[in-house]
């Protein structure tokens, strides 16, 4: 069985590292580790919980945690890229260095991508979309927000990521790889005839500005007319905002958007009709998913959690989750 930690690089000596899937999930054994993740993390015998929502990088090791003591070249349980990954760089990761991150550095930020992400399931919408997440579900790992807003803004500006509006809110972005971005606007065109004006748009428009929306001047500018921008709805690279004025766009990701919304009420269902309207955490993930929650228990957690919509409040049994509204 692939094991896996949202948070770790680094392998326990003796152990065999197996490749993992779409969405890693850790099988249990990180309850000492400093940096828990809700609905990633599992069990160790003999170590402590760590309450939820520390920050999320796992230092690939156990010292720092009181009580805890420090395992030799890290967990047990690791997700190649996530600890040691050099600020700004979503991709390289280094495995020299075990040091603590503090909460909120950008290496931290990079860190709850990588693990938010993995969870995405890709499968589900036959690999057609790029993997999503929404920036709230960051604030559900790492709990400086600010920090959180300034590192999406610094990789956005780089180039690195694009913020997308889905519908969901004026605050609710979606995050996305931009070169995963690209792929997945390319494939969803190939072969018809709008593709050599898809591609344009991505290299003119996409590439050049990091803005979240394109009103009709900026379009003009940019050598795109209003029958170009017709068939950049239709291609969905673009989605009406108001007259004069279109939303960047993930082709197909209306299906997404409808699995979020469902998941969300699927869970919050559950929460409403438990008794007191609260559920320990360790039930929920191990409960059979409910209907409706196709997204997965884990990233629908970071969603409903990150939004506020529950709150998680630390109980000598573990974490509970209890509804925010009243």
């Amino acid at each position: 069985m692939s094991r896996v930690c949202p948070g770790s690089v680094g392998d326990v000596p003796g152990a065999s590292r197996v490749s993992v899937g779409v969405s890693p999930v850790c099988p249990g054994s990180l309850w000492g580790c400093p940096r828990y993740i809700p609905g990633l993390c599992g069990d160790v015998p003999g170590t402590s919980r760590v309450s939820v929502g520390v920050s999320p990088v796992c230092p690939g090791s156990l010292g720092g945690v009181p009580g805890a003591s420090r395992i030799p070249r890290g967990c047990p349980r690791c997700i190649p890229g996530l600890s040691g990954v050099r600020p700004g760089s979503l991709g390289g990761a280094s495995r020299g260095s075990h040091a603590p991150r503090p909460a909120g550095s950008p290496v931290s930020v990079d860190a709850a991508l990588a693990a938010v992400w993995a969870l995405f399931p890709r499968g589900l919408f036959g690999d057609a979309l790029p993997p999503l997440l929404l920036r709230h579900q960051l604030y559900d790992v790492v709990r400086d927000r600010t920090a959180v807003d300034r590192h999406l803004n610094r990789l956005r500006d780089e180039g690195q990521v694009r913020l997308l509006h889905l519908g969901l809110g004026p605050d609710a972005l979606g995050v996305v790889r931009t070169e995963l971005y690209r792929d997945k606007a390319l494939q969803a065109v190939a072969g018809t005839p709008r593709e050599g004006l898809v591609r344009r748009f991505l290299d003119e428009a996409v590439a050049a500005t990091p803005e979240l929306s394109y009103d009709r001047g900026r379009m003009e500018s940019l050598g795109f007319g209003d029958s170009d921008v017709t068939q950049l709805v239709v291609s969905g690279v673009l989605t009406v905002r108001d007259a004069g004025s279109w939303w960047l766009a993930v082709p197909g990701v209306g299906r997404f958007v409808r699995a979020l919304l469902r998941g969300r009420r699927a869970l919050l269902s559950v929460v409403r009709r438990s008794r007191h309207r609260e559920v320990p955490l360790r039930e929920l993930q191990r409960a059979k998913p409910p209907p409706g929650a196709r997204l997965g228990v884990p990233f629908l957690l970071h969603d409903l959690l990150g939004a506020q919509e529950l709150l998680s409040v630390p109980t000598p049994a573990g974490p509970l989750l209890r509804l925010a509204e009243p």
